[in-house]
């Protein structure tokens, strides 16, 4: 009777190991490839790839070499991002709103704002992508996500555009 080799998945803390460490499967031409997947040695080769026949696990051709296409040039920046805005914004310096941090509220100094979103000064550490809520002054609650955060300033995406009042009457 002959050897039955058993194998079974790796658990993904070693697979995260492995990746940390550099260590790739691939499979090689003229040698004995066993699936990292089932340990079977049935493959489909591709041009790039090869695919175990029996789970479907992909592994890389070692011989395959993928630098060989040019990459596409950088396009050329022509404009500013304030040029590239979807929202023409509106200075709103001495304005004090407050945001809801996970219910939360704290202080929070417009500097400008937009149909789009708002910038302004907080005490609060946000990170990028956090969801908060602004609550302007009529109490009104508005979702936002905080698209970035740095020297104290922050940027805020409303998640719905907002109407704001353009008009030059002063906000009492």
């Amino acid at each position: 009777m002959s050897d039955v080799r058993v194998f079974e998945r790796a658990s993904p803390s070693f697979a995260a190991g492995l990746a940390q460490r550099g260590h790739h499967i691939v499979y090689r031409a003229n040698a004995e490839n066993h699936c990292p997947g089932c340990g079977r040695s049935h493959w489909y080769i591709g041009r790039v790839s090869a695919e175990c026949g029996f789970c479907g696990t992909a592994v890389p051709l070692a011989e395959a070499r993928h630098d060989d296409a040019p990459s596409p040039a950088p396009r050329p920046r022509t404009t500013s991002s304030a040029d590239q805005r979807q929202h023409p914004r509106m200075p709103a310096r001495g304005r004090k709103l407050q945001l809801l941090i996970e219910g939360s509220p704290a202080s929070f100094a417009l500097q400008n704002i937009s149909e789009g979103g708002a910038m302004g000064s907080n005490a609060a550490d946000l990170a990028p992508g956090a969801k908060v809520h602004v609550r302007f002054e009529g109490g009104l609650l508005v979702p936002a996500v905080v698209k970035w955060a740095e020297d104290g300033m922050v940027g805020l995406a409303f998640i719905t555009p907002v109407m704001l009042d353009r008009s030059r009457k002063s906000a009492n």
